[in-house]
């Protein structure tokens, strides 16, 4: 009885692991929206907007400046989303679609350096320390020397 249970949890630990594996392999890509991973980004308004009543009027989104954020963005939750999120903060959206044919939004606010990668079923938020202010006339497009997000 013993060698027969044994069997079984060794049986049901494998499986559970090819499940896994499976799983894995049909989700979606770590990273995907990495600029490796692009067929095309574009921006079809570049004017940022505002959340509330900020002056944005000045600021745009175009590729480099998506590109830059996609390429030093990293993954983090809503809720830190929530908690960074400035009520006047200004926001701009460009487009991506990747090599296999999936396409996505980005949206990506200016002062916090917080944005999201969406489509119609998920959004993954990011966040870029060197990309508070992305969206400013005079944005340097350097990882090093960059202020804290958020004003």
């Amino acid at each position: 009885m013993a060698m027969k249970k044994t069997i079984w949890t060794f049986t049901m630990a494998t499986v559970a692991m090819a499940l896994q594996a499976a799983h894995a392999e049909s989700g979606p890509a770590r990273d995907f929206w990495r600029p490796k991973n692009l067929r095309q980004a574009t921006v079809d308004q570049p004017s940022a907007r505002s959340f509330g009543q900020g002056n944005c009027g000045h600021l745009v989104l175009d590729e480099r400046r998506l590109r830059f954020f996609l390429s030093h963005a990293r993954p983090d939750t809503a809720d830190r989303y929530d908690q960074a999120m400035q009520t006047d903060d200004c926001n701009a959206e460009g487009r991506i679609v990747l090599k296999d044919g999936r396409r996505f939004k980005v949206s990506i606010d200016n002062w916090t350096g917080w944005g999201a990668v969406s489509d119609e079923r998920t959004t993954q938020f990011l966040f870029c320390r060197a990309c508070a202010d992305i969206l400013e006339p005079d944005f340097p497009f350097r990882t090093s020397d960059r202020k804290t997000p958020g004003r």
